[in-house]
C-alpha cells in the first residue's frame, strides 16, 4: 500500500505539473507552428505539442511516436536558434517521454542533461520539474538512494517557491513528508505536509486529500489514533469534494478500514475494505485488489466468518494477478489456509501451508511479509499439535524487525504464549502473556476506544447533518422542477397552437406555389416553343443567305470565264469574297447554334479554298495555328474577308522567282480576354510599286478591322506581318466597353523597307 499511495502521489504532481491540452489547444498549436514566422517560436510550439502527445490518452504508442517527432524537430531547429531554455526544456520532455516508454535509464539521462541548462536559463518552473522528475528514478525501498531522493526533492520545493509555483510547491512538500514518513521521522513528515496544507489553504487549492492521508499514517504508527481518524476522515472528505474516482480512493478506505479494525470495530472496517476493493477492481489493479482482499478476508477470518473470506479472494479475477510472484502466493495462500481450516477442509489447508513454508524457505518474502506469514503458520501447526514447527516459525518470526508497539509487534508475544503453554514451559508462558496484555492495553486501552467513540459520533453526526441538507436540496429541486415542468407544460401548448397555424399557412402557401408552378410551365412551355421556332427560322433563314450567295458565286464564275487579264482576277477576287460570307452562313445553319461559328473549322475551310483557287500557279505552303474559338456571325463575317483580302494579296503580290520556299501563316487565337489573329509570309513584302496595287485591299483591311472594333498592325520585313486585334463578344472586357465609343482600338499601320 506504500508503494501505491507513493506512485499515486509521483504520478499526480507531473501531471498536474505538464501543461496538458486539449485536442481543440492541439489544433490551435499546429495552426501556429504553420503560419509561425520564425524558428524560436516553432521549436517552442513543437516542445509544446510533444508534452499534448506524452500526457495524451488512448493510443499510447502513436502518441509517443508523434513525440518523438516533434521533439526531433524541435532539437533540430534549435541548432540555429540556441535557446538555452528551449534546449532544456526539449531534453525534460525527452525524458518524460523515454520514462513513459519504459525507457528508464535513457529517461534519467536526459532529465539530468536537462537540469544544468535550465539552470543557466534561471526557469524555476521547468528547473522544479525537472528535479522532481530526478527524484523518482531513485528507489525509495534503499536508504542510500531514499536519502538522495529526499535531497533533489528539496530542491524541486526550492525552485517552485522561486517561481511562484505554490500548488507545485505543495506536491513536492508533501512528497518530502511521505520520503520522511519511509523513514520513520514522523515528527519531520508532519511538519512538511502541514506546511503543504497551509500552502494549499492560501490558494484555495481544494485537492488535499494525499497530505491528510499521510498525515493519518503518520499519526497512526506514532499511536495517536484520535487525530488519525481526523486525518484520515479529511482525507476522504476532500476526495469526494473533488470526486476523486482515482486509486488514492482506496489507500483511504484502507486506511480507515485498518483504523477501525484496531480500534476493535472490525464490522465497520468490513465496509471500507470492501469499498476499496471495490475501487481496485474498478481500476484492474490487480496487486492492490489482492492486499485490500486479505486485509478484507482476515477481518472476517477474526470475526470468524471463514466462508466470506475465501469467497472474497474467489472474487478476484485471475487475469488480474501473477501467479508466479511470491507476495501474491503468500497473501492467497495465509488467507485460503486458515479458511479452509476453519472450514474443516484440511487437505486444502496443507496445500497452502506447504506453499507458505516454501516462500519462507526460499527467502523470496520481505521481512513484514514474512513475520505474517510465519505467525499464521504459527497458527496453523499448533492448531495440528506439530509443536516444533509451530516453535521452528515463531523464531523465525522473532529474527523480523518490525517497529515496537505496533499491532503487528505486539500480536507476536500472543502466540508466543500459546506454543510456550503448547511445550510446557507454563513460566516463558505467562511473561509472553503478561507481556500481550500490558501491550495490547496500551494499544486498545478505553481512552483510545472513547476517541474513536467520540470520532464516530461526530462522523456520524457530520453525515446526517449531510443528509439532512441533502434532502433539504432534494426538496427545493422538486419544487424547481414542479414549476419547470408546469412551465414546461404552459409553452408546449403555445408552442403546438403556433405550429398548428405554421403548418397551416405553410400548406396554404403549398396550394399556391403549386398553381403558380403550373402557370409558370405553361408558359416556359410557350416560350420553348417559340424559342425552337426562332432558331428554325433562323436556320432557314442563313440557309437561304447561303444559296443567293452560291448563286452569286456562281453567276461571276460564268462571267470570269469569258475575261482574262486583270479583269478575270477582279472577278475572281469578288467571288472569293462572296464565298467567304457564303461559306460562314452554310456553318451556321449546318448546326444547332445559329448565332456563332466555330473558327477553326470555318478559317481551315476559307483557307484551303483560297488554296485551291489561288494557288495552282505556285507552290505556297499555308500552315494554321487556328484555336477551336466560338465567335459571333457579326464578327465572323469581317474576319472571315480579312482573311480572305490578305491571303489573296499574299498569293498575287508576296511571291516570285527570289522566294525558294514560299509560306504563309494563320494564327488564330484569344489570350487574357483579346482575341489576335495574325496573318505573315516570308514574300518580297511592300514596294513603292506594290502599296499602290495593294491600296484597295489595305483599305479594306483598315476598314473591316474598325466594324470589329479592332486594332491592325501591319510590317513590312522580310515578309509581310499582319496583326489583328479585338475583344470579341461576350467578352467581361467587351461588356464593360459596350457604352464606349466605336474607335476604342487604334489603327497603326507600319512599313518597313
Amino acid at each position: 500500500m506504500r508503494l501505491l499511495l507513493f506512485f499515486i502521489m509521483t504520478s499526480a504532481v507531473i501531471r498536474a505539473a505538464a501543461q496538458e491540452f486539449s485536442p481543440l489547444q492541439a489544433d490551435s498549436l499546429r495552426h501556429e507552428l504553420t503560419n509561425a514566422s520564425d524558428n524560436y517560436t516553432r521549436v517552442k510550439t513543437l516542445i509544446h505539442l510533444a508534452e499534448y502527445h506524452i500526457w495524451k490518452k488512448g493510443e499510447f504508442a502513436i502518441n509517443l511516436d508523434s513525440a518523438n517527432t516533434c521533439l526531433t524537430e524541435a532539437d533540430r531547429l534549435n541548432r540555429t536558434v540556441r535557446s538555452t531554455e528551449l534546449a532544456g526544456h526539449q531534453l525534460l520532455m525527452k525524458g518524460f517521454m523515454l520514462t513513459e516508454e519504459g525507457k528508464r535509464k535513457e529517461g534519467q539521462v536526459a532529465v539530468m542533461q536537462s537540469i544544468p541548462l535550465l539552470q543557466k536559463s534561471n526557469s524555476q518552473r521547468l528547473l522544479g520539474l525537472a528535479y522532481f522528475e530526478l527524484q523518482a528514478f531513485y528507489d525509495y525501498s534503499d536508504s542510500c538512494q531514499r536519502r538522495e531522493r529526499i535531497r533533489i526533492t528539496g530542491l524541486a520545493v526550492k525552485a517552485f517557491h522561486q517561481a511562484g509555483e505554490k500548488a507545485l510547491e505543495g506536491w513536492a512538500l508533501t512528497t518530502l513528508g511521505d520520503l520522511h514518513s519511509i523513514q520513520e521521522e514522523y515528527a519531520v513528515s508532519n511538519g512538511y505536509l502541514l506546511q503543504a496544507l497551509a500552502i494549499y489553504d492560501a490558494i484555495g487549492h481544494k485537492k488535499t486529500q494525499d497530505a491528510y492521508e499521510l498525515l493519518g499514517r503518520n499519526c497512526n504508527n506514532q499511536g495517536d489514533y484520535r487525530r488519525a481518524f481526523e486525518y484520515a476522515l479529511l482525507a476522504l472528505k476532500a476526495a469526494k469534494a473533488t470526486s476523486d474516482s482515482s486509486m488514492q480512493m482506496a489507500t483511504i478506505n484502507n486506511l480507515l478500514g485498518s483504523l477501525y479494525r484496531n480500534a476493535g470495530r472490525a464490522e465497520i472496517s468490513i465496509a471500507y475494505y470492501q469499498e476499496g476493493l471495490t475501487i481496485a477492481l474498478q481500476h484492474n489493479d490487480g496487486p492492490n485488489a489482492l492486499l485490500m482482499a486479505y486485509v478484507l478476508g482476515r477481518t472476517y477470518l477474526d470475526l470468524h466468518q471463514p466462508r466470506k473470506a475465501i469467497e472474497v479472494l474467489d472474487a478476484i479475477p485471475r487475469g488480474l494477478l501473477d501467479s508466479s510472484n511470491a507476495r501474491v502466493k503468500a497473501l492467497m495462500g495465509m488467507v485460503y489456509m486458515e479458511g479452509y481450516y476453519a472450514r474443516k477442509q484440511s487437505k486444502k489447508a496443507y496445500k497452502y501451508a506447504a506453499v507458505l513454508e516454501k516462500l519462507i524457505a526460499e527467502n523470496t518474502l520481505t521481512a513484514e511479509w514474512v513475520n505474517r506469514a510465519c505467525i499464521a503458520l504459527v497458527r496453523y501447526h499448533l492448531n495440528e499439535h506439530d509443536i516444533a514447527k509451530a516453535r521452528l516459525y515463531l523464531d523465525k518470526c522473532m529474527t523480523v524487525s518490525l517497529l515496537p508497539n505496533s499491532p503487528e509487534w505486539v500480536s507476536r508475544y500472543d502466540i508466543s504464549y500459546k506454543v510456550d503453554s503448547a511445550e510446557g514451559n507454563y513460566r516463558a508462558a505467562f511473561h509472553a502473556l503478561l507481556k500481550y496484555k500490558t501491550q495490547d492495553d496500551l494499544l486498545h486501552n478505553d481512552v483510545k476506544t472513547r476517541q474513536f467513540q467520540q470520532l464516530d459520533v461526530e462522523y456520524e453526526t457530520s453525515k446526517k447533518v449531510d443528509s439532512i441538507s441533502l434532502l433539504t436540496q432534494k426538496t427545493n429541486l422538486q419544487a424547481t422542477n414542479l414549476r419547470q415542468a408546469r412551465l414546461i407544460r404552459n409553452i408546449t401548448m403555445i408552442g403546438i397552437v403556433l405550429t398548428l397555424a405554421v403548418i397551416g399557412l405553410l400548406y396554404r402557401q403549398y396550394k399556391l406555389k403549386q398553381r403558380n408552378n403550373k402557370t409558370m410551365a405553361i408558359k416556359n412551355e410557350h416560350l420553348e416553343h417559340l424559342v425552337n421556332e426562332k432558331e428554325w427560322l433562323l436556320q432557314e433563314v442563313n440557309h437561304r443567305v447561303k444559296n443567293n450567295l452560291q448563286t452569286i458565286v456562281s453567276l461571276l464564275e460564268l462571267q470570269s470565264d469569258s475575261l482574262s487579264g486583270d479583269a478575270h482576277f477582279a472577278l475572281q477576287t469578288s467571288q472569293n469574297r462572296i464565298y467567304a460570307t457564303s461559306l460562314l452562313y452554310q456553318k451556321l445553319y449546318r448546326t444547332e447554334n445559329v448565332s456563332s461559328v466555330n473558327m477553326k473549322v470555318y478559317i481551315t475551310e476559307l483557307v484551303q479554298h483560297l488554296q485551291d483557287a489561288l494557288g495552282s500557279s505556285t507552290s505556297v505552303t499555308v500552315t494554321l495555328d487556328i484555336a477551336p474559338i466560338e465567335l459571333d456571325v457579326s464578327q465572323g463575317v469581317p474576319l472571315g474577308l480579312i482573311i480572305n483580302e490578305i491571303i489573296t494579296n499574299s498569293f498575287k503580290y508576296a511571291f516570285d522567282e527570289t522566294i525558294s520556299y514560299p509560306e504563309i501563316v494563320v494564327t488564330f487565337a484569344i489570350e487574357q480576354g483579346v482575341a489576335s489573329l495574325v496573318i505573315k509570309d516570308n514574300g518580297v513584302g511592300f514596294s513603292d510599286d506594290g502599296k499602290d496595287s495593294f491600296g484597295t485591299g489595305l483599305k479594306l483591311v483598315k476598314g473591316l478591322t474598325g466594324n470589329i472594333k479592332g486594332e491592325a498592325t501591319i510590317i513590312s520585313d522580310n515578309g509581310t506581318f499582319i496583326k489583328i486585334m479585338f475583344l470579341p463578344k461576350g467578352s467581361p472586357a467587351s461588356e464593360m466597353q459596350s457604352s464606349a465609343s466605336s474607335g476604342m482600338f487604334s489603327f497603326e499601320t507600319q512599313t518597313l523597307y
